[in-house]
């Protein structure tokens, strides 16, 4: 009798992967290094073996049927199988070659950014990153898989069932310009929610942030003049007007370096950011993907202590050097 599997082509199996991951038959091709006519000569071999269309354009994306939903996690996981089969332990990262996403916000991307890729650049040529924006709906069902890596506040998206690794911690200051006279030492928690603030927001036409996560369940409500999905925009924005803004202290000592701003401790409790790597699990075991972790967990290693703070009134506005 003959062996079924003869049939099987693990090469077809890897088209088939990358296709679910990317949903999209020129990012497959130029991800595994064939040409787009190869991965559709592919895809079509793989219907007939499968009895089944398992990509259809929807007119956008190449949309997964039922049956590749089915088997995919499982094809997903013999290729990542046979990777560590044939590589083990030898994985070297100076010889592969691979393409990865993290998406996370700006300000994350500045503090660990050109360390990565300076680690990549020397250990890792042929590795290319591409530091996109973080959007809730990233995280959830597929699209996990569609970003090697998500490095992001606890909390701030649904992140169940996904894997993590602490990073580093950041903590909430307020920045206003140095000329704003409105803002005062031992200013009342009134007082300040009547002021006009910029904000980070993921979306224009509503706030969402992780600083404001908590704000509504405590019942306040701030009035905002700006919202932007950049932080790194915020300091300007708190320089050259009279709003004042809520960020990162890391972020706000470093542009209070050359631009005219003072830092204060606002009299609202806001939490600590405990900043965490995320990944969907499928990953694991991918070692090219482990290397990866580990350097940017490397990276967050190398961040600082942040000042520390004096017993405060935190009912009250305080300057801070």
């Amino acid at each position: 009798m003959t062996e079924p599997l003869r049939k099987v082509d693990l090469n077809l199996l890897l088209v088939f992967d990358t296709l679910w991951v990317e949903r999209s038959v020129s990012v497959a091709a130029r991800k595994i290094g064939l040409s787009q006519s190869a991965v559709s000569l592919a895809l079509n071999r793989l219907r007939s073996l499968l009895d089944d269309n398992l990509f259809v354009w929807n007119g956008r994306t190449m949309q997964p049927t039922g049956r590749c939903e089915e088997i995919s996690p499982r094809i997903h996981a013999i290729i990542n199988d046979v990777r560590e089969t044939i590589l083990g332990n030898s994985f070297d990262p100076s010889k592969a070659t691979r393409e990865f996403t993290i998406a996370s916000a700006d300000y994350i991307h500045w503090a660990l950014g050109g360390k990565i890729v300076q680690s990549i650049q020397r250990s890792a040529p042929n590795f290319t990153l591409y530091l996109t924006d973080a959007k809730p709906e990233m995280t959830e069902g597929h699209s996990a898989l569609q970003h090697e890596l998500f490095i992001l506040p606890a909390g701030v998206f649904n992140t169940v069932g996904m894997s993590h690794q602490y990073l580093f911690t950041d903590r909430y200051v307020g920045i206003a310009a140095e000329s704003n006279r409105l803002v005062r030492e031992g200013m009342s928690r009134d007082d300040f929610l009547k002021m006009s603030q910029a904000s980070f927001s993921t979306h224009a036409k509503y706030l969402r942030s992780h600083e404001t996560m908590h704000l509504s369940e405590m019942d306040i409500y701030y009035k905002f003049s700006a919202l932007t999905p950049h932080y790194l925009v915020l300091p300007f924005l708190a320089a050259e007007s009279s709003s004042v803004v809520i960020m990162q202290e890391r972020l706000a000592r470093y542009f209070a370096t050359f631009l005219p701003l003072r830092l204060f401790l606002p009299p609202i409790p806001y939490p600590d950011l405990a900043i965490t790597l995320y990944w969907h699990p499928t990953f694991d075991k991918d070692a090219a993907h482990q290397w990866l972790r580990s350097t940017v967990k490397d990276v967050g290693d190398e961040l600082g202590a942040l000042p520390p703070r004096e017993n405060r009134n935190p009912e009250v506005l305080q300057f801070i050097d």
